[in-house]
């Protein structure tokens, strides 16, 4: 089943079947004078979980980082090491993006804009996260989960 939720508010948070969800697309854009914008996979609907699966942060300018992209996980209530990934950073002030992120048994594979761009290893299962949420300097267009 397919659920498309269009223009939702920020932060967005909502609850998901991970047991059917296999690909999560997200179209929106980083406002002018945006800092970063973070999509996290977790365990519950708090801004603290103990439990997620994959972070995706985008920095354009947050504290000493400068358009990079840190990923990372919190398992147990312990955050793992940031993972500072040294690629092409692929969002522009004011330009739409579409970022999709396919869930495999062991790993994330993002794609940005169409484009090949990340794969992360999972660290936590996915049966044990339910919940999107996405915040920070981000307009949201739409958020389809299948």
């Amino acid at each position: 089943m397919v659920r498309r939720i269009k223009q939702p508010p920020v932060p967005f948070v909502h609850f998901m079947d991970t047991e059917s969800i296999q690909v999560i697309t997200i179209k929106g854009r980083a406002p002018h004078g945006a800092s970063r914008f973070s999509v996290y996979l977790q365990r519950g609907a708090d801004a603290e979980p103990h439990e997620i699966a994959f972070v995706f942060d985008a920095r354009f300018n947050f504290g000493n980082d400068h358009n990079k992209i840190v990923t990372n996980s919190k398992k147990g209530g312990a955050w793992g090491k940031e993972e500072h990934r040294h690629l092409a950073f692929p969002f522009y002030h004011d330009q739409d993006f579409k970022i999709k992120i396919t869930v495999d048994d062991d790993s994330f594979k993002m794609k940005v804009n169409g484009q090949t761009f990340l794969e992360y290893e999972q660290k936590l299962s996915m049966k044990s996260i339910n919940c999107i949420r996405i915040q920070n300097d981000i307009l949201i267009h739409e958020v389809k989960l299948m």
